[in-house]
């Protein structure tokens, strides 16, 4: 909906160096993102009107990666809108918000505020990067987001003192649970701390009444409850781990109290969190770090009895926060240092049913305890990690990367990339949000060729962060004068050692099941000169334009007798320089493929370009989102990812 204005009370708010984004709360709840210059100061609890586009955010448009629409609902947020002005109607009247802002207010005057808003409030938001991804690549990030740990030593801490001064028993815990709820408010009702909170209060009723409920049932009614008032939570991650992870803990806790000291009892209650929580980490994240139950032992007690309880002193006390940061900086450089020893496995993204069957089993593994159940287990495991050298496939995927081009050819245990993308409009990474994690959910562990058809930014743009963070074994240029993108690329893969190539005219690559034949036109334009690749697999051929010109056609058309192409990767994403009536008249493709940006400042795919291309079916990025076509013996079969 175009021009339209919303009023609401702002409940959530983050500034960035680019954007500033808020939750409104109103008719209905909504996003807001603003990326003008901004300067009034917006606090929650402020009633505004924001005039702009508002639009239903749209559902992942890669195979298998993060869906935004599914995470906004989870949050009880079915729309979003783009900001173009604002005005603020009135300031906060609420209590509880006037308390929030005073929190803000103490936090934001903290040198180690970036901490103390993950800490305090559950939002991670403010720290590095680099430093999540480092957090997240040890599996130790659900430190940094509230859970139950934080409730507990809470609680814990509230509890203990309130016994001090002699307070009943039914007295401090009714103190607690009103703080608790409190708590869970202050946060936003953060999914994790939502179920550690509403399980607590069900505990402390069914200890203080004598119910002799047991805490599994507590904790499956806790659920029930959460479902029940929004059921998309169940696309919250953090929900979904804090409730199998505590789960598990209360399930085998006869387990863990077997152990006589602290260490064993922590290495045991963190085996069995990570034995748990495999399943969903490589159903969400493709990846696990072998090592992170050792991580844990040295993270959770830095955390849970030095940096938490002290980043609620500093809080009070601002001039410890100089000593706050001094603990902080130990912690970044300690997992710094320990991301750098890599011990991440990748797994292929397994299916919702394979990953319902590896938890029956698990469960059934830790109930029985036998030995053959554990060795069915690590069998079953590395049949997972070896899947695609097990049971061989040929496919390839059109990736959506917007407004550029990339292309996935996959076969056997071979992956060639054609393209990286690279937008520089995009504020986020490709190759970090998109490529990498692709790779991962199919069980891409390295990229063994990569083809770059030409030099321009939206062809290799994203290929520096890919060979900087992923296993490239080979990169191929096209002939002819390098430009400043590819001269920067070169620089970085002889650093690295990476082999690269010049890829000539008529040179050839067996590649797994995939012939690929060069087809160079070395002329002086960058497009022009694009690395034209013809391929064959399974008996159906593809040809592969990159941005070639309607010049390039006719050279390839005079050199090359191509004609009943089964697959053509459009050139210049359907721009009206390309794919000219006479050309695709010749070469007669069954199949078209347009990589394009939704939306595009340059009106791609031209009118007349899909007109020429009405003997094929057409497929487009920005309408089906990526493209799989998957080779058979006799037949192959195309898959979308409807954007």
């Amino acid at each position: 909906m175009k021009n339209t204005s919303f009023e609401g009370i702002i409940s959530d708010i983050y500034i960035s160096d680019s954007s500033v984004s808020f939750e409104l709360d109103g008719k209905y709840k909504i996003k807001c993102n603003y990326y003008e210059e901004y300067n009034t100061k917006l606090k929650l609890g402020d009633k505004v009107i924001v005039y702009g586009d508002i639009y239903i955010p749209s559902n992942n448009s890669n195979f298998n990666l993060f869906n935004y629409n599914d995470y906004l609902k989870s949050k009880n947020i079915y729309y979003i809108v783009s900001v173009s002005s604002y005005k603020k109607v009135s300031d906060n009247r609420n209590v509880f918000y006037f308390l929030k802002n005073n929190i803000i207010s103490l936090i934001n005057n903290n040198c180690s505020y970036k901490y103390l808003y993950a800490f305090i409030l559950g939002d991670n938001r403010y720290i590095n990067d680099d430093i999540s991804s480092n957090y997240q690549e040890l599996g130790i990030s659900h430190l940094f987001s509230i859970s139950g740990m934080h409730v507990g030593i809470l609680s814990s801490v509230l509890l203990w003192l309130m016994k001090k001064i002699k307070l009943n028993e039914e007295i401090r815990s009714f103190i607690t649970c009103i703080f608790i709820i409190f708590f869970m408010f202050l946060v936003n009702l953060c999914p994790s701390v939502l179920r550690s909170g509403i399980f607590f209060v069900l505990i402390t009723i069914n200890n203080i009444y004598y119910f002799h409920i047991k805490s599994i049932n507590l904790l499956l009614l806790t659920v029930s409850i959460i479902i029940f008032m929004n059921p998309f939570i169940i696309y919250n991650n953090g929900f979904l781990f804090s409730s199998i992870i505590t789960g598990s803990l209360i399930g085998f806790s006869s387990i863990i109290n077997r152990k006589n000291s602290y260490i064993g009892k922590l290495f045991m209650t963190s085996f069995i969190s990570f034995i748990f929580s495999f399943p969903l980490s490589i159903y969400s994240y493709y990846q696990i770090n072998i090592l992170s139950v050792f991580y844990n032992l040295i993270f959770v007690p830095l955390v849970s009895i030095v940096i938490f309880p002290f980043s609620l002193i500093s809080l009070f006390i601002p001039f410890l926060g100089g000593f706050l940061n001094i603990l902080i900086n130990f912690m970044e450089i300690l997992a710094n240092f320990f991301s750098m020893i890599n011990t991440n496995v990748i797994f292929m993204k397994p299916s919702f049913y394979i990953l319902v069957f590896y938890y029956i089993f698990i469960v059934f593994m830790f109930k029985f305890r036998n030995k053959f159940l554990y060795i069915i287990f690590i069998i079953i495991i590395l049949i997972h990690y070896n899947y695609n050298f097990i049971f061989p496939s040929n496919y390839m995927i059109m990736i959506d990367v917007g407004q550029g081009d990339s292309m996935l050819l996959h076969s056997g245990n071979f992956n060639i990339l054609v393209d990286t993308g690279g937008n520089t409009y995009n504020s986020g990474s490709i190759s970090k949000n998109t490529l990498i994690p692709l790779f991962k959910s199919l069980g891409i562990r390295k990229i063994d060729h990569l083809f770059l058809s030409h030099g321009d930014y939206d062809h290799l743009g994203e290929s520096y962060h890919l060979v900087n963070n992923f296993k490239v074994s080979n990169v191929y240029f096209n002939e002819g004068e390098l430009n400043d993108n590819e001269d920067k690329l070169i620089n970085l893969l002889k650093n690295k050692n990476i082999n690269y190539f010049i890829s000539y005219d008529g040179d050839f690559y067996k590649i797994g099941d995939y012939s690929l034949y060069s087809l160079g036109t070395n002329l002086n334009d960058e497009n022009d000169s694009s690395m034209i690749l013809y391929g064959m697999i399974s008996n159906y051929s593809f040809l592969l334009m990159g941005d070639a010109s309607i010049k390039s056609e006719d050279i390839l058309l005079n050199k090359y007798n191509i004609s009943n192409i089964d697959i053509l990767k459009v050139g210049h994403h359907g721009s009206k320089t390309s794919s000219s009536f006479r050309f695709i008249n010749k070469i007669n493709p069954k199949y078209s493929l347009i990589s394009v940006g939704k939306d595009n400042k340059f009106k791609h795919p031209n009118k007349e370009v899909l007109d020429n291309l009405n003997v094929s079916t057409v497929y487009r990025t920005d309408i089906e989102g990526s493209i799989m076509i998957l080779f058979y013996k006799d037949k192959f079969r195309v898959k979308t990812n409807k954007a």
